[in-house]
Order: C-alpha cells, then structure tokens, then sequence
C-alpha cells in the first residue's frame, strides 16, 4: 500500500517526524509531498521546497527511517489550491491513501481517494519555529538536530528574520 502525507513542512520538525514514523508502520511505501514548493522567502514559507526536501532527507536519516521506502516530491501549488491537488495526484502517480488533518484538503478530494485522518500528538509547529527564530528565542529543540544544521547553512536565520520585518 502507498500512502502521501501532504503539507508544507516549513521546516520538518517533531510532530512531523512522530507522524513519519506512525505512517510508515501502515504502509509499505509513504509519499512526503512538501507542497508550496515553488515559494521562497516569505514570512510563511521562507523555504523552497527544494530547500525543504533537503532538511526532510537529512531528518529521516538522522532519526534511521527506512529512505528506501520514502519518496520525497515537491509540489507546486500553482495558481490556486485545486491546481495544487491536481499537480500531487500528477506527481505522486498511484497510491491508495493521503494521510491529512486538513479540512480543506479532505472536502476537496475525498471523492478520487481515500483518506484517513492524522491526530497531531506532538504541540509543535513550523510557524513556532519561524516565531522563534525571528524573535530570537530557543527553537533547536523544536526539530532535528541535521535541520538546524541546514536551516544555518541555508542562512535561514537572516531569510526568516527578514521576512518577518
């Protein structure tokens, strides 16, 4: 069975990986679809999804998930959100269930796949962590230690500071 997570991971962190690895027990190959790919530098997505890609990689790794039975994608959102559920049914080719908390996401595509609801456990989200980082505070311990290391080296720190102006 193929299963697509679908969100903006911008950046992966905690309760991402906790929902990573409660999915990956379920299906046989999990599809993360990092949509919004196509905008950078902005106060909700300072990262491209190229960018984003990258931290997920190197998370998964870092945590000893099973990378062989991943695919990570990019998807654009293109002009309007139906556009972007049209480019993750194009990308991702055949699976049998996205995984969602959205309900935007579950009205729109509930008729063309099956869909099963997530419950986030872990209270942490990439809005925080832009927060934090734009104010200076504590946020390293939000996500992984090889996504700090890429958020650096990526001179996200300067990226969402300036976003945040």
């Amino acid at each position: 069975m193929t299963g697509v997570y679908w969100g903006r991971f911008n950046p992966p962190h905690k309760g991402h990986l906790f929902i990573i690895k409660t999915l990956i027990k379920e299906v046989d190959t999990l599809i993360i679809a990092i949509g919004s790919a196509e905008i950078k530098n902005t106060k909700r997505n300072p990262f491209d999804g190229n960018e984003r890609k990258i931290m997920m990689k190197v998370y998964l790794k870092e945590n000893k998930l099973p990378i062989r039975r991943i695919k990570i994608i990019t998807d654009p959102d293109g002009k309007s959100f139906s556009s972007g559920i049209k480019n993750l049914f194009r990308l991702c080719g055949k699976f049998d269930v996205i995984y969602t908390d959205k309900k935007t996401i579950i009205d729109l595509i509930s008729n063309k796949v099956k869909i099963k609801k997530i419950k986030r456990k872990v209270r942490v989200s990439s809005t925080q962590i832009r927060d934090a980082i734009a104010k200076d505070k504590s946020w390293e311990n939000l996500t992984g230690i090889s996504v700090v290391k890429t958020i650096k080296g990526l001179n996200g720190i300067n990226r969402i500071k300036k976003s945040y102006r």
